[in-house]
């Protein structure tokens, strides 16, 4: 042992490990060092927009100051929560990164625009969307519950009288038929929606069902009860394309929006892959039927 410890070799390998221990002391490895936060022109352009977008007015230099370190401590904030693997497991986060990635491809389809003869044929595919709403004009007799201990027994009486005279409620055997209604008695040009504020829906339904030329009822409404004559029915035209283009249009933006989604959410199971385990695959369903597009 003593011969060993007189050897030069061995005396030349402890200096080297002391050495080389005492640099590494004093000059430690240096880890890989994350990338910056950078906060560009781009983040800056984003912010004050957004600023002015919300308060209709650009930004002092003292709030713009104040956003721009309120990003860079969300950024500062953010990267180091998914360092500590905050990310994971959080409904709320998944669902929103979802939800901005869908974004994103959906406004890719406004990248292309819709070549006129394309919208035309879009349009005549979905003619019935752009008619107009059919319209109706009427007359009622109308029976008050409040006056009244049968009111649908008085109307089917009523009727029985209007169906033999000339129709008119107002004159017919020499009293008015009916109890008076403050809305009127007599409603021109009425579509299903604006009847449907009136009377309610199910009145409105039933009044756009009902023949032309005859007095028909008893039919409840949010009032009483009611004979109606209908003394017209419009089925409603087919609006012009030029009237509608636009509206055409943003049917046509939608209808792509979902065929590019379908379309990148299929090359996405591709590119990762799908294993659903025992027990975890969902029941299949049928799909409904894909709304005509581009």
């Amino acid at each position: 042992m003593a011969d060993l410890a007189r050897e030069p070799l061995v005396h030349f390998l402890l200096a080297g490990a002391v050495l080389f221990g005492g640099y590494s002391w004093l000059n430690p490895v240096a880890r890989d060092a994350p990338e910056p936060i950078r906060i560009g022109e781009g983040e800056a352009r984003w912010v004050r927009e957004t600023f002015s977008s919300q308060w209709r007015r650009d930004p002092t230099p003292d709030e713009m100051s104040g956003l721009l370190t309120t990003l860079l401590d969300e950024e500062l904030l953010a990267r180091e929560a998914r360092a500590l693997g905050l990310d994971q497991h959080d409904t709320v986060l998944r669902r929103r990164l979802a939800q901005k990635l869908g974004f994103l491809v959906e406004d890719t389809a406004r990248l292309v625009e819709p070549h006129e003869d394309e919208l035309r044929r879009f349009y005549t595919e979905q003619i019935e969307r752009y008619r107009n709403a059919p319209r109706i004009s009427f007359r009622h007799a109308f029976f008050s519950p409040a006056r009244r201990a049968d009111p649908a027994g008085a109307a089917d009486a009523a009727r029985t009288v209007l169906s033999s005279a000339d129709g008119d409620a107002g004159s017919t055997v020499g009293d008015p038929v009916g109890d008076p209604l403050a809305l009127g008695e007599a409603f021109t040009d009425m579509d299903l929606q604006g009847l449907s504020s009136l009377f309610g829906p199910d009145f409105a339904r039933s009044v756009f069902a009902l023949p032309v030329g005859a007095w028909s009822g008893p039919i409840r409404s949010a009032f009483g009860t009611h004979l109606v004559l209908v003394s017209s029915r419009s089925q409603g035209a087919a609006r012009p394309f030029e009237d509608v283009r636009g509206a055409v249009a943003e049917v046509w933006y939608a209808a792509r929006q979902r065929a590019l989604k379908a379309d990148y959410l299929a090359s996405l199971r591709t590119k990762y892959g799908v294993v659903w385990e025992v027990g975890a695959r969902p029941v299949p369903v049928e799909a409904p039927d894909r709304q005509a597009g581009p």
